[in-house]
This record gives C-alpha cells, structure tokens and sequence, in this order.
C-alpha cells in the first residue's frame, strides 16, 4: 500500500492537519495577479535559492500584459546586503503588447558566502512593482563571530543535575469529555524544576495490548503563550502535546506577557525563563520514559519556532530523543541580530534600555541559550526547515546553528525561497511518512 492510501486509511491525517495548526499556519506569498493588471513571476535558477560560490545570480521573470495597452519600459534587480547597501544593480529594457506574455533572465554578478536581499523591479507604461526575495551562496561556509562560552556543557549539565533531585512527581487524570475516535485523553501534571508544575495533554488508544508500548510524538509550543491543546494521532502512536512554564495550562504560577516572556530573568543566566522551559521539556521526557505503556527508545520531538528551538536545544541535550522535527528555529546567533531592528532583539535591546542593564551583560548570558551553541551536541536524526524571507529567523542565523552540528549527514534541510515564518503543508506529509518509517510502524 502506498503511503497516501495508508495516510488515508489511518487516522494519521488529524495529527497532520492539528499539527500544523499548532506550528504555524500557510500563509502563500502569492504572485500579484488581478485580472486586469500585469502578471509578475520571479523564479531562481536554483530552486532553493541557494548558489554555488563564483556563480551567477541567474532568476528567470515571467511578465503577462493583461493592460488594455501596449507597455513598455525596464525589468531591473538591485542586490543589497542585510543592511540594504546596494552591492549591484541593472535593468533591461521590455516592452509587451496587449494580451502578451514574456520571459527575461535577469543574469547578476556572483556574491561571496552569505545571504542578500533582492529587489526585482519592474517599470512600465502602467504599471511598477517590486519583488523581494532573499538569496544564499555557499551557505555551508557561513559561521558566526560569537564564540561558544567554554563552559556551555559544565552550564547545562549542572542544569540537567539540579533537575534530576526533583522527585518525578506526577498526576495523570482521565479527560472522558475529551476522549475521541477509539483514543483517551489525560491530562498531565508534572512537578518541574524550581519545583513549578507544569501541564499537556496525553492522547493514546483506549485498548493497548498487553506488553504493547507506543511511539511518542512530543509536540512543544510557539512563542506566545497560547500553548498546545490535545492532538489525536492514530492509534499507534502517543501524542503528548506539552506546555512549558508560562503556556497553554501551564500558566497558573509563571505567566509574563507576551513580549515580558522573553526578558524574564535575562539579567540573570541561572534564573532566565528559557532555563526552566528547556528543563520542562526534558522532564516530559522523563514523564515519557517512566510511563510503561510509551516506548522510551522511540520519541520524536516537533516544534515550529520557538518549540523548534526547544526541539533542537532539548535534543542536543538529551539522547533519549530518537528523531527532532524543528521548523524556522529562532533565537540562533543573537549578537548577530543587534540593531536589526526586527523580534526578537528588538525587543531585548528595548528591555536593555528601559531597566538600564548593559546589553554587553544580556548577551553575555544569552550566548548560554544561543541555539547554534546546542547544534554542536545534535547527534538525532532531524528534519529541519528554514524559509529565506522569515525575518524572525533569518537564514543566516539558521546556517550559524546548522554548520556547528558535527554530522551534516544526521539531518533532512527544506529550504523555502518565497516564504517567511511558516512551512508548506507537504512537508508535514513528508515529516509523517519519515517518522513512521522510523518508527517502522509500517
């Protein structure tokens, strides 16, 4: 049976469709069409978007004349770097009949390692727009200038221990009013580090076979505050849908605002809230591992932003994870993102600002919570994406964390050259297929 005929005869197409509700949401980068209007389509040579050193910048434009009247005029491309310098630009000259459709190439001068804003332009008779795309070349070759603190390792492992001498105390509580298709549903309490408890939503098969032990799908938060709610997967396979400290049902002690969250503690390394979100999720993991109906060597981890950062960073840190789904990872490279003026160093340079505490001493205790710090202790096997427009997580950031991962060959990169902070809908096709065959639950 192939896979979209098993995908069709389990229940496996809930979790996807849920599972993207909870990561993010599709939003398409459409081309401008209007009916009566100039149709206006920029393609890459290279479907990523991504380039060779010393090659070309080459993208095919497609243009269709749906004015009453023949235009005439340029196409042009300005190349800029991340501070919007123009490094290079040039146009040539178009002219289209009513009714008629054309394709240019736009061939620009090759660029060194990194990635670059781009602007193609388009002015005629009636009509100008502009396209913006971002472009990478030899990304492979990116790394950041910020050094690893010698002591990141000693900085978590001494993290790991004081969580470890916090009895694994627990409340499992059946949810009948949330039992659905053949599966329960329970509600998790779990006492964390600083003694806080926090909350998720177990889902699993109501008639588990005796000796059976079920894969685990860890799904963690966004950014936000909102939190994740119960998701129902076939039932082969758990799903424990987490929040950390300050989400969802884990609010009732912690519970900053939404832009608060991320300042909380940060003057402070040992106290900062990321400190206890990522021991959160290592305790679920815990959770996981001392239930005996859930199979502790198969649990994968997803996240869509910040919960794909604490996939990464919990996966690095704790080898009981089997596979990591992360897409669009924030907070990698902070002291590249100083004076970008974009979430979330926009928000901390603020916060810097207003409680006069020196953003040299922020940085100083973020770099333990820099993402691309983890990277280097990521040995699972991963499914990771990044989209070239997102100016939450920009790819040179990503490229910052994904070079420091020892083994480039552990992880699966999706490069999306037209989107921001989002993914596709295939890719979750894609995550659920690989999963169970990891699972081999097929």
């Amino acid at each position: 049976m192939n896979f979209v005929n098993r995908l069709r005869a389990s229940s496996m197409h809930t979790l996807l469709f849920v599972v993207f509700l909870i990561m993010q949401s599709e939003q398409a980068l459409a081309v401008r069409y209007v009916e009566d209007d100039i149709v206006f389509i920029a393609t890459p040579k290279k479907k990523t978007a991504i380039f060779a050193k010393d090659e070309k910048i080459v993208y095919k434009v497609d243009v269709k004349n749906n004015l009453g009247a023949t235009q005439e005029g340029t196409i042009g491309y300005a190349i800029m770097d991340l501070k919007d310098k123009v490094l290079n630009k040039g146009t040539i000259d178009v002219k289209l009949t009513k009714g008629a459709s054309n394709n240019y190439t736009l061939n620009m001068p090759s660029q060194g390692t990194g990635f670059y804003r781009l602007h193609i332009i388009i002015n005629v008779t009636e009509y100008d727009d502009t396209l913006k795309r971002v472009f990478g070349v030899n990304p492979e070759d990116i790394r950041s200038n910020a050094p690893r603190p010698a002591d990141f390792d000693k900085f978590w492992q001494n993290g790991l221990d004081s969580l470890a001498k916090i009895p694994l105390r627990t409340t499992i509580t059946l949810q009948p009013n949330l039992e659905r298709d053949g599966l329960n549903c329970y509600l998790v309490e779990i006492q964390s580090w600083g003694n806080v408890t926090v909350r998720g939503w177990l889902t699993m098969s109501k008639n588990i076979k005796p000796g059976k032990k079920l894969p685990v799908w860890l799904v963690v938060p966004g950014y936000g505050g909102t939190g994740v709610k119960p998701v129902y997967a076939d039932g082969g396979l758990a799903v424990f849908a987490f929040n950390i400290r300050g989400h969802g049902n884990s609010k009732d002690i912690i519970n900053p605002s939404r832009e608060g969250y991320l300042t909380t503690g940060i003057q402070n390394k040992y106290k900062y809230i990321l400190r206890g979100a990522i021991l959160d999720v290592i305790r679920a993991v815990d959770f996981i591992t001392s239930r005996p109906e859930l199979d502790e060597n198969n649990i994968i981890c997803s996240g869509g932003s910040m919960g794909a950062y604490l996939t990464i960073a919990v996966s690095s840190l704790d080898k009981r994870i089997k596979i990591c789904s992360a897409n669009n990872p924030v907070f990698s490279d902070y002291r590249s993102l100083v004076g970008s003026g974009d979430w979330p160093m926009e928000t901390i340079q603020k916060y810097s600002s207003q409680m006069r505490i020196p953003l040299a001493t922020i940085l100083d205790n973020l770099d333990y919570y820099d993402l691309k710090n983890f990277a280097y202790n990521l040995e699972c096997e991963s499914l990771i994406a990044i989209s070239l427009l997102d100016p939450l997580a920009p790819p040179a950031t990503e490229y910052a964390m994904l070079n420091n991962i020892k083994n480039r060959k552990i992880y699966k990169l999706f490069i999306y050259p037209n989107l921001a902070h989002e993914v596709p809908p295939p890719l979750f096709k894609y995550l659920i297929q690989w999963t169970m065959d990891q699972f081999g639950m097929f």
